[in-house]
């Protein structure tokens, strides 16, 4: 085949440019029509969670105001240990008027029902022994156990219809002080009407569907009891868990259809318009941290500058001052460096500086604050660092540490560095104080080596 004469690849290339770039916007507009579509589905699920958070607190709210009506039998029996049929149905009664839901109330001297209202329709509970029902045995013991209202259910009862039963334990106290357990006190409850008001309905208008499980107050591990067990896997679910008497239910809420979709060009529409104000944005902030940084740090090192130093080492040194850690200052000056700018130029001086620095933080700790404050001055700020062992040895490193080979030079030249150090105290109250403190003891460390 004949090769294409260059013209011939030139006047193709305009679409060659032209199907990449279709596919980058492509490519791109899907990509905001796929956030559009999280962030819708973020918001619905927000609508989702608040739905079912109110749903769990009407739950919470109408089954321990009910159960908690129970409590009351516990101290109705141990008021009057020699209570009668009659004094229980007129304590249970105001228990129904109180809340409808209740559908009877029981007293169980030593786990056996030998009370029950009302009797008519639950006849078929009386003499009940809990130890020897095993779909009742087990909450039975864990209330015996750990001598707390243990709730249970829902289940099928024995006089039939489906009830949550919070039981309580009835415990006396011996003249000797410890404790005698008589039996425990019941009340069942129809479930449906609770469920009712608290919002789970069977007809779905809300379109959301709703599952509970955690039979017998045992949370997630528990039985479901209500809807469908699939919602507790399905991942578009919310998880929310309902504290009840003695336990915990788990509850699933899911939304019944997917909300409808947006067409895909005004997703787009609105990816483009996304895109270019995202644009706008970073590149405001971008140019904000350029000369935030540029106003914070030393353009030739990459320190901080003088304003940096302030700031932070004002944090430093009053936390310093309120802690009492030790906080040490050292003011570092390269000596002769005139001269080097002299002999060598500029290009050399500056490549010293550079170098200096970045000796500074091979030696220094990322904790410590290092600056350059001035032509040849360099300051770190070194905190919880008292006078002792470690401090000499990161001086002597420093001093060891301070020779290169400066660029067009004949022959290596060592440089010197003087380091004067003060130690926060009494004597310098202030960030200033130290610092001029650390820059006589520099002066002095010059006039020492200088002699």
């Amino acid at each position: 085949m004949e090769r294409p004469s260059p013209p011939d690849r030139l006047r193709r290339l305009p679409f060659a440019a032209g199907v990449l770039v279709a596919c980058a916007v492509w490519l791109l507009l899907q990509t905001f029509v796929w956030l559009d579509q999280d962030r819708r589905h973020q918001a619905e699920r927000a609508v989702l969670q608040a739905e079912a958070a109110t749903v769990r607190s009407r739950l919470e709210s109408e089954l321990n105001a009910t159960l908690s009506l129970s409590l009351g039998l516990s101290t109705f029996v141990l008021a009057k240990p020699d209570f009668s049929q009659a004094d229980l149905a007129q304590v249970a009664a105001s228990l129904i008027r109180l809340q409808p839901a209740i559908r009877s109330v029981a007293l169980a001297p030593d786990n056996v029902i030998r009370y029950i209202y009302p009797l008519a329709g639950n006849q078929k509970a009386l003499g009940l022994r809990y130890l020897e029902t095993p779909a009742q045995r087990d909450a039975v013991l864990r209330l015996m156990r750990e001598q707390r209202p243990v709730t249970a259910g829902p289940i099928e009862l024995a006089q039939g219809g489906l009830g949550i039963i919070n039981r309580i334990p009835v415990i006396f106290t011996r003249p000797d002080g410890s404790p005698h357990y008589w039996g425990l006190a019941s009340v069942a409850i129809n479930p449906l009407p609770i469920f009712e008001r608290a919002g789970i309905r069977s007809d779905t208008r809300d379109n959301v569907r709703y599952a509970l499980r955690g039979k017998d107050g045992l949370g997630a591990q528990g039985e479901v009891f209500l809807g469908d067990a699939t919602l507790f896997d399905n991942p578009d679910a919310v998880l929310m868990e309902v504290v009840i008497p003695g336990g915990s239910w788990q509850l699933a809420a899911c939304p019944l259809a997917p909300a409808d979709e947006h067409g895909l060009w005004v997703q787009a529409l609105l990816g483009v318009l996304a895109a270019v104000a995202g644009a706008l944005m970073a590149y405001s902030l971008s140019a904000h941290q350029r000369i935030r940084s540029m106003a914070l740090h030393d353009h030739l090192t990459g320190l901080a500058n003088r304003r940096q130093f302030k700031l932070r080492g004002q944090d430093l040194f009053a936390l310093a001052r309120r802690s009492g850690c030790q906080l040490t200052l050292l003011n570092i000056d390269i000596d002769d460096f005139k001269s080097i700018n002299d002999t060598y130029g500029h290009a050399a001086g500056d490549a010293v500086l550079v170098y200096v620095a970045n000796t500074l933080r091979t030696c220094c700790r990322e904790s410590d604050l290092l600056a350059r404050v001035g032509g040849d001055e360099f300051v770190v700020l070194l905190p919880d660092t008292p006078a002792g062992p470690p401090l000499d040895a990161l001086l002597d490193r420093l001093h060891a540490a301070i020779d290169v080979m400066v660029p067009g030079a004949a022959v290596p030249i060592r440089l010197h560095i003087s380091i004067g150090v003060a130690t926060c105290s009494d004597a310098t109250p202030t960030l200033d104080a130290l610092m001029h403190e650390a820059d006589e003891a520099m002066y002095r460390a010059k006039e020492k080596a200088a002699g």
